[in-house]
């Protein structure tokens, strides 16, 4: 294939990588909107809603600011310097100092910080906090925020290095993400029977259904990253398709797990430690759920009927009758 081509395939590939982005920074508002209604409707606000609040608060702003320092520097590429335009590559190598990449690529780099640092939270709730589990994924988290800094100099300087960091950076968070998916699904899978014990089957289907652990496992931009890293390996003209909405994808993934967590529907402590127990307290759960004919387990949780499903307390003696 001729060089020309190439550049019109890697130009191609950089618009693409654009309107992908503009898309998913657009459901990253819908979403942030919908968190903000759930948070502002949630009767209690205790500990878990401030730190739903931050998080949200804090990841919003960061993919705001860089979708508009990344939006500037492309469009000044296609529309105010035509005549510069050889490549985008060659455009970028040029012009990667200006202030809105700069301000990009910091945020850009800060995204995954505080996008990975939930996933590491729900990889404890779902092992029920076993931290000998943190140690390898920890390990990869620091060593990826070190190497942010290296790699942030490099995007903005456009040095020598710049591959090699960038290779060195994506693969540490493709290999953290890909781990702790899989570490979640597995927990999530071996969880499945028990929940439908304590739950029932109806309520056990909102934590069960492939969709709920296709999002609680952030199991999306793990296919995502891990994609993006093979195209990058090869030197894919394709990559770039990849790369640029590739911290909104993570930042997407991340608000839906806020979502379900405001909406209580995401897996919790309560329902982890009450599912290896074999029942449910009525006085811990975030959903009211029946299950008869539950014993006292060893650790002395004792599962109580609340008193509106009490037979004392039913009007009609007919009902009590064909119950018994």
């Amino acid at each position: 294939m001729t060089s020309e081509a190439n550049v019109i395939r890697a130009n191609k590939a950089c618009f693409e990588g654009l309107v992908l982005q503009a898309l998913a920074y657009g459901a990253l508002v819908m979403l942030y909107i919908q968190i903000t209604q759930v948070l502002v409707r949630r009767p209690k606000r205790g500990r878990m809603f401030w730190l739903l609040t931050f998080y949200s608060t804090a990841l919003f702003p960061l993919a705001t600011f860089a979708f508009i320092g990344k939006l500037i520097f492309i469009e000044k590429m296609y529309v105010g310097s035509p005549s510069e335009v050889l490549n985008s590559a060659l455009y970028y190598s040029q012009h990667c100092g200006e202030w809105a990449n700069v301000i990009s690529q910091v945020c850009i780099t800060m995204i995954p910080w505080i996008g990975d640092l939930l996933m590491l939270y729900r990889l404890m709730v779902v092992w029920n906090y076993k931290w000998v589990l943190l140690v390898v994924p920890g390990l990869i988290y620091v060593t990826r925020f070190g190497m942010a800094f290296p790699h942030l100099l490099s995007m903005i300087k456009n040095n020598s290095n710049t591959d090699l960091y960038g290779f060195i950076f994506y693969g540490l968070c493709v290999f953290l993400n890909v781990m702790v998916t899989i570490l979640i699904t597995l927990r999530l899978f071996m969880m499945r029977h028990k929940a439908e014990m304590v739950l029932g089957n109806l309520q056990a289907s909102l934590y069960n259904s492939c969709i709920s652990v296709f999002v609680e496992s952030g199991a999306f931009f793990s296919i995502w990253s891990l994609t993006y890293l093979i195209l990058k390996a090869n030197g894919s003209w394709a990559q770039d398709i990849f790369f640029q909405p590739y911290s909104f994808v993570l930042a997407l993934t991340r608000m839906l797990i806020i979502l379900r967590m405001a909406q209580d529907r995401a897996w919790t402590k309560e329902i982890i430690t009450a599912a290896d127990n074999g029942v449910l307290d009525w006085e811990v759960s975030s959903i009211n759920s029946l299950s008869g004919n539950v014993s006292k387990p060893p650790g002395g949780m004792v599962q109580t009927l609340p008193n509106k499903f009490r037979d004392d307390s039913l009007s009609s003696r007919s009902t009590i009758g064909a119950c018994a």
